[in-house]
């Protein structure tokens, strides 16, 4: 079983995070400031330094800065548990979360001493974290892993959270020897043979550089998971979703195949007014090309992607509501959370 991570973090620590990275995303300098005695600084939690979801929240914040008035600055955080305990302590002001983040959060469930109180502003991303054993493995189902050596990256990680609740859906918690480290050594782990189970990592469909360096030492394959207990897991985390792969995404598959998969959602903190919201998601979504070119983790950046993979179980701001409604990619299922 996984220890509980302490994701408590002092204000010494966040303010020092905050001293190296004030410059603001990718180094880039703001742009059309208002006076500093005059305006806040927004502070943005990303992911590990160079990870996806670090060039993802980089480049945000970057365009939140580049085509508003608003002042932004991010750091380097371990990800979205973390960031949602930044934001239960006010640390934050917007962060990556990722959709399997969001239900022990706001029920207050282990890590968190009590409810997170957050709301989405749009979704970046969708990655495919679905088990893969090498291809000349005897294990074919999720069944064949008991007793197997099981690596869902970190601990506490939101791979090896939603894994979690797959497998005691499966009734194979209990049944499988979990280890846990960085991608880098995950996958390491399955090269050497000291792994037996590990995520694939596509963003997605688009392979990550760590997968794409595995393929070339060794043959893999996606374990199914039936879509049955795909529906299980999500009466558990509504935020554990399902998405297809195809060959023409990912070459070592012979044939489509259903992936676990998370989405990547901004959250942000209910003391953001609607027209902050507002302009911030104005500055990303009219301005899409120019965050995309930021990097191949930003493809996704789209108007309809923004929404799609919101969740209606948790409310969104109604800056960022107002500004898709406008658009005309609102989705009816969503709710408006009310500001206070």
């Amino acid at each position: 079983m996984a220890q509980t991570p302490d994701l408590t973090i002092g204000r010494r620590r966040t303010l020092g995070g905050l001293g190296v990275l004030a410059a603001g995303a990718a180094g880039l300098p703001f742009a059309r400031r208002k006076p500093a005695e005059a305006q806040q600084l927004l502070q943005w939690g990303s992911s590990s330094l160079g990870s996806t979801g670090y060039v993802i929240i980089e480049a945000l914040a970057w365009a939140a800065n580049q085509f508003s008035e608003t002042r932004n600055s991010s750091m380097s955080t371990a990800g979205g548990a973390e960031n949602m305990a930044l934001l239960q302590q006010g640390l934050l002001d917007f962060a990556q979360t990722t959709s399997s983040d969001w239900q022990p959060a706001t029920a207050g469930e282990e890590p968190y001493p009590e409810p997170v109180e957050v709301y989405q502003m749009f979704a970046y991303t969708l990655w495919n974290l679905t088990p893969m054993v090498p291809a000349d493995s005897d294990i074919k189902t999720l069944e064949d892993l008991k007793g197997r050596r099981v690596m869902p990256a970190t601990a506490g990680g939101a791979t090896a959270a939603m894994w979690q609740t797959v497998f005691e859906v499966a009734g194979l918690a209990e049944e499988v020897d979990w280890t846990y480290g960085s991608w880098t050594e995950s996958y390491n782990a399955m090269k050497s043979g000291a792994a037996d189970c590990i995520p694939t990592l596509l963003t997605n469909g688009r392979p990550a550089p760590v997968l794409e360096e595995l393929q070339t030492s060794m043959d893999l394959r996606v374990l199914p998971v039936p879509d049955d207990l795909i529906a299980e897991a999500q009466e558990r985390n509504p935020g554990i979703l399902k998405a297809t792969l195809t060959p023409e995404e990912w070459a070592e598959l012979q044939e489509p195949v259903t992936t676990l998969s998370i989405s990547g959602i901004l959250g942000v903190h209910p003391r953001i007014d609607e027209e902050t919201a507002y302009a911030i998601t104005q500055a990303v979504f009219d301005h899409v090309e120019e965050v995309r070119s930021k990097g191949v983790q930003l493809q996704d950046v789209a108007l309809e992607f923004a929404t799609q993979h919101l969740m209606p179980q948790y409310p969104v701001h109604p800056g960022a509501a107002r500004y898709f409604k406008e658009k005309g990619v609102w989705r009816d299922d969503l709710q408006i959370a009310e500001l206070g």
